[in-house]
């Protein structure tokens, strides 16, 4: 069962209260006051959790063993994420908030096969990344990033997306997938000042890539396949 909760005070957890907490798996929490997470543990069967807006202790979390899939969108400071390594999940997805941590990480988790990380400024430098040997696909979207990692031990990667990137000085690490991966690069921008021109970058590591079974580069409304760019290399 899925329930969605639109929390303004403390009084709108009482909802829960109507519902046999044991068929709840799914729970999407929207957070404009003040609350405490501490009743989610109670929740035995819960396997995906959003939490969105502002939350201080999401400490809570780390009791919720059944837990796969976690999202959390949170307005206010995260600084630490060391509560996931309690976790067996598979899909995380972490969004847009800020962090007193110069370099923020999160612990290595083996069950996870589904990583999405957009608009977190800390979460800056990636090599972290290359313990998590069992995941299958990778999203980074608007992150402050200047290079990315080494792949070489992801023999499992199926699908790596990088969405407006664009503080990362070169893409050559690309080179180190040995993965039959597909690997999509996009940038979306309006009167801004590029300093890293993606198109360029890829092509200087392009002849190492033949073990990628797509690339594609999209630029605004301009769209380029492997095939593309190969033939840009051969001109």
């Amino acid at each position: 069962m899925m329930v969605d909760i639109e929390i303004n005070s403390a009084k709108d957890m009482d909802v829960l209260k109507t519902y046999n907490t044991d068929e709840i798996d799914t729970l999407n929490l929207y957070i404009y006051a003040s609350v405490s997470l501490k009743f989610i543990p109670k929740l035995k069967n819960l396997k995906s959790l959003l939490i969105a807006g502002s939350v201080k202790d999401l400490s809570p979390v780390s009791q919720c063993k059944s837990l796969t899939t976690l999202m959390i969108s949170n307005k206010g400071a995260v600084n630490t994420l060391d509560f996931l390594q309690e976790l067996s999940l598979e899909t995380l997805k972490l969004e847009s908030f800020t962090s007193k941590i110069d370099h923020l990480t999160f612990p290595v988790l083996p069950s996870l096969r589904n990583v999405e990380i957009s608009g977190v400024a800390k979460i800056n430098d990636l090599a972290f990344l290359e313990d998590f040997s069992a995941i299958e696909k990778i999203s980074l979207f608007e992150l402050n990033a200047q290079r990315l990692f080494d792949f070489s031990t992801l023999h499992q990667l199926k699908e790596l997306r990088l969405t407006n990137m664009f503080h990362l000085k070169a893409l050559s690490e690309l080179a180190t997938v040995n993965a039959p991966a597909k690997i999509y690069i996009r940038e979306f921008y309006i009167n801004r000042k590029i300093k890293n021109d993606k198109k360029e970058a890829l092509l200087k590591v392009l002849p190492e890539l033949k073990q990628l079974d797509v690339i594609e580069l999209s630029i605004n409304q301009e769209k380029f396949s492997k095939d593309d760019l190969l033939g840009m290399l051969r001109q």
